[in-house]
């Protein structure tokens, strides 16, 4: 590839105006009333205040002197200082109009988690951006209002609202516009007030726009919003492309992104970001970079700008009043990673030589020195199971068995593929090829490399043999050939204090009959409405490959894990069909700091409450408990997938659940202590059987900081 020339360009002058009308007509009663109003009523923001503290948001700005204090300054060329606003956008909105203090908060989701638990407890990013940006499910308008310099001397205060722009069937129509200008203007009397364009769609829509605008990138080339250096590969993504490279895990805390045009979030750890649109003081991905330190900055056609470094690794830098991108050494980029990653993560050393399967009710739990040896044999999972299950009533137990780290680690010593490790084609053990893989320069610091061939890995993993016979075994535990059961991940990094690894390696279904019986035809001997085989084998070469999906070994190299000590056993128990529904509980509220009901959130039928698509969310509930008993429910939230005013769990079960979940923290043993100024609540998954019996399937501890 042509290497290209440093390129290095120097913003003589920044001007936020380019002749554009510095102060814009406000439309008189013109335009017409939206008819969503819940009024100006401060009791909310005062309330979360008497709760917290300390100010959390204001119901109107009436003076400079209340902007001035709720505000912080936007460090943007042309920009003086700025926060977030909401207001509803449609009439069964739980919050009024509100303005967020950005001196307490700057992540609008964790200010509306945190000042209003019991309308939004756990709420998370996502259900964030459903809840502003999705047509269909669009519960509050929201954005930042900005306070602008024009030509060093007049004032212009600019809204922005929030939309996808990666999905034009989300942008923000003139009508839309126009009932958010008419919700703040009666609650906003510093003048003149108008809508700022955010991307290319919102800048189209305003063509015939009666509504006062204001475009403060014209005859803006560059802003920096995080100055710093960052080094990475560069990738580019047109902004519609971005969520499919992020659901394929296509980049992450290696990478510099370049993108046509500003998102609204990146929860993924990136290295450095460079936008070809705007970015606000308060957005989320200028949030995200400041607190990391990695360079954010805009760029007018920054995609075609750095087209020739595609690929590359380099050292992009975020000036004040100039960006620079340069050819970067691995040695230059690993040096810069080490400063950014957190303190290495270490995790518990798996026993090569143990070999027996055993039953979850087998697995000696009677001391802390028997509970590491059940971790260092089963893993966290499947041993922190077997810890609870023996002190728990048994009609909330499955039957269990696990599998140790012997026949994983056996597996991947024993098994072989072809592949190329820098001599041509040739026979290579699994641990071998992950070996070498873990020495070469290439695989550790280019990502699209290092995921194309750990996908080609676990393909290679999946077509082999298993070679483990638990036969007997799960005719014993499961009094069965032709029960369906589940093979779950139980690795040694997964489910620890300092590492959750949550979602990061997959489950999948087996069914020893379909081992049995003598053929690869469908359908499954367990279950007739598969219609392919389930077999034992196919079920333990798929779980033991997770351990090396792609997005779980670039988060626990960002943790510092080391990749050559990792390894998986696995828990099996038996699938659950036709459940009530999934209940994630935890001891406690772990995103309040201040609170300690329980949170439970549960979902109707199999869908999954945490990894759900957009616009299906979970019930949330809150419960208070005194002496293990549920004194008080709050129901938050109730789940998309059901009739409103209707629940999941009703209050008996929740009743059951709470208490249930109290009589655990009292019987399972946390053998490690809390860090300073944290607390270990419990993190626990539950089921709801067909004939309605609630099970409990996982326990870990969960630090709350």
């Amino acid at each position: 590839m042509r290497c290209a020339p440093v390129i290095i360009l120097a913003i003589v002058s920044i001007t936020a105006c380019s002749g554009q009308d510095p102060t814009p007509s406000v439309p008189d009663a013109g335009i017409a009333d939206s008819g969503v109003d819940t009024g100006q009523d401060c009791s909310v923001c005062d309330a979360a205040e008497a709760r917290l503290g300390y100010r959390v948001c204001a119901c109107r700005v009436p003076d400079a002197a209340l902007w001035e204090s709720i505000t912080v300054s936007a460090g943007i060329p042309g920009q003086r200082r700025t926060t977030k606003y909401m207001v509803p956008a449609r009439a069964d909105a739980r919050l009024a109009a509100n303005f967020m203090d950005a001196n307490a908060f700057t992540m609008h989701y964790e200010f509306l988690r945190q000042s209003f638990p019991d309308q939004f407890a756990n709420l998370s990013s996502r259900d964030y951006l459903t809840m502003i940006q999705d047509p269909v499910h669009r519960e509050f308008f929201a954005g930042v209002i900005t306070e602008y310099m024009l030509g060093g001397e007049a004032v212009l205060y600019g809204f922005g609202i929030w939309d996808d722009p990666a999905d034009a069937s989300t942008t923000i129509t003139c009508d839309q516009a126009r009932q958010v200008y008419n919700l703040l203007d009666p609650r906003f009397d510093l003048v003149p007030l108008a809508f700022v364009p955010s991307s290319a769609n919102q800048r189209d829509m305003l063509a015939g726009c009666d509504v006062p605008s204001y475009d403060p990138a014209v005859g803006v080339a560059y802003e920096a919003y995080t100055q710093g250096v960052g080094y990475g590969t560069l990738r580019r993504y047109h902004i519609s492309e971005l969520q499919a490279a992020t659901n394929a895990h296509a980049f992450g805390w290696q990478d510099l992104l370049v993108l046509d045009e500003a998102p609204t979030d990146i929860e993924t750890v990136i290295s450095g970001a460079m936008t070809g649109s705007q970015q606000g003081a308060l957005s989320h991905l200028n949030v995200r970079s400041a607190a990391r330190g990695t360079p954010n900055c805009y760029l007018a056609g920054a995609y075609d700008l750095l087209q020739a470094w595609e690929g590359q690794m380099v050292r992009l830098e975020c000036g004040s009043t100039y960006w620079s991108v340069t050819k970067a050494t691995p040695e230059q980029t690993q040096e810069f990673w080490d400063t950014l990653r957190p303190t290495p993560v270490t995790i518990p050393p798996a026993d090569r030589d143990f070999t027996e399967c055993k039953a979850l009710l087998e697995v000696p739990t009677d001391t802390a020195a028997t509970r590491q040896v059940a971790a260092n044999r089963y893993g966290a999972k499947g041993s922190n199971l077997a810890i609870l299950y023996q002190r728990i009533e048994s009609k909330y137990q499955l039957n269990g068995l696990l599998v140790p780290f012997h026949y994983y680690l056996d597996f991947i010593e024993n098994q072989s593929w072809t592949v190329d490790l820098g001599n041509g084609p040739q026979s290579h053990s699994f641990s071998d090829t992950l070996n070498a893989w873990l020495n070469d320069s290439t695989f550790l610091t280019d990502g699209s490399v290092r995921r194309k061939r750990l996908t080609a890995l676990q393909s290679a993993m999946q077509a082999s043999n298993a070679s483990v016979d638990l036969s007997a075994l799960i005719r014993t535990v499961f009094g069965s050939d032709t029960t369906m059961l589940r093979f779950r991940s139980s690795s040694n990094a997964e489910d620890g204090l300092e590492f959750n690894g949550a979602g990061l390696y997959d489950s999948f279904s087996g069914c020893l009959a379909d081992d049995l019986d003598g053929d690869t035809n469908g359908p499954s001997r367990c279950d007739a409405s598969e219609s392919k085989e389930h077999t034992v084998d196919r079920a333990l070469t798929r779980v033991w490959a997770s351990l090396w999906n792609p997005e779980a070994y670039d988060e626990r190299e960002w943790y510092g894990i080391n990749q050559r000590l990792v390894a998986m056993a696995v828990l099996v128990d038996p699938r659950i069909q036709q459940e009530q529904a999934n209940i994630v509980a935890f001891s406690g509220n772990p995103t309040t700091p201040a609170d300690d009901r329980y949170l439970v959130n549960a979902q109707a039928g199999e869908l999954d409450v945490v990894s759900a698509d957009p616009g299906v969310y979970p019930e949330v509930n809150l419960l208070t408990l005194q002496d293990g008993s549920v004194t008080a429910i709050d129901r938050v939230r109730g789940s998309s997938e059901v009739p409103a005013a209707t629940w999941v769990i009703d209050d008996s079960r929740l009743q059951e659940l709470g208490h249930a979940l109290w009589q655990i923290t009292q019987v399972f043993p946390l053998d490690d202590p809390a860090p300073p100024d944290s607390t270990i609540l419990l993190d626990t998954e539950w089921k709801i059987r067909a004939d309605g019996q609630l099970i409990v399937k996982q326990v870990r501890p969960f630090l709350k900081k």
